[in-house]
C-alpha cells in the first residue's frame, strides 16, 4: 500500500500542519498584546451606612465617584459617602462557584449517562449537577474566606477622600 494516495493532491497533506502552525501563531501573537486592566469593584454606602451604589468605578474627581455600568453610570457626591468597600460580597464567590460546578456536572452527568445505565442521561445531568453544584459552592466559600477586601471609611471628608484616592490609584489605571 502506498504511503501517499495518488489521487490527492501533494498540498492536501500540508493543510492541517499549517492551521495548526496558524493557530498556535495567532495565541503567541495575542498573548503579547497588553490588556487593560479593570478598575476595581467597590460598594458605596451613604453616611447612614446604607448602600447606595456598586459597580467599577469610573472615574474619580476631587469632589465625587462615579459608578456603575457605562449605560448608567451614577455619580456620588464626597460629602455623601460615608464607606467604600472594594471587591464584591463572599456571596458572589459562592454563588460563582455554585453555577460552574452545576454547569459543568450537568454537563459531565449527561454525557455519562447512557440508555442501558441504571442512570439515564437526565438523571445522570441532575445528580452530577447537584453534587457538583454544592462542591462549585464550597469551593467559592473558601475563596471568599481569602478575599482580601479594605473598607475606606470617609466620612465625607475630603482628606480621607484623597488617601482613597492615592490607595486606589495605586491598584489600578483610572481614566
Amino acid at each position: 500500500m502506498p504511503l501517499f494516495d495518488q489521487n490527492i493532491c501533494f498540498y492536501d497533506y500540508l493543510k492541517i500542519p499549517i492551521l495548526i502552525l496558524a493557530l498556535l501563531s495567532w495565541s503567541t501573537f495575542y498573548s503579547q498584546k497588553e490588556k487593560n486592566k479593570a478598575t476595581p469593584f467597590v460598594t458605596v454606602y451613604d453616611l447612614n451606612g446604607i448602600k447606595i451604589s456598586k459597580g467599577r468605578i469610573a472615574v474619580l474627581t476631587d469632589t465625587s465617584l462615579v459608578t456603575g455600568p457605562r449605560e448608567k453610570p451614577v455619580t456620588i457626591e464626597v460629602t455623601s459617602i460615608g464607606s467604600i468597600k472594594t471587591k464584591r460580597s463572599a456571596g458572589h464567590n459562592i454563588l460563582m462557584g455554585a453555577v460552574i460546578g452545576t454547569g459543568t456536572g450537568a454537563i459531565l452527568g449527561f454525557a455519562t449517562g447512557g440508555e442501558g445505565e441504571w442512570w439515564g442521561k437526565g438523571e445522570g445531568a441532575g445528580g452530577f449537577g447537584f453534587i457538583f453544584g454544592a462542591m462549585g459552592a464550597g469551593i467559592g466559600a473558601i475563596t471568599a474566606i481569602f478575599k482580601k477586601t479594605n473598607t475606606f471609611s470617609i466620612d465625607g471628608d475630603t482628606i480621607k477622600w484623597k488617601a482613597f484616592r492615592e490607595a486606589i490609584g495605586e491598584q489600578s489605571p483610572l481614566p
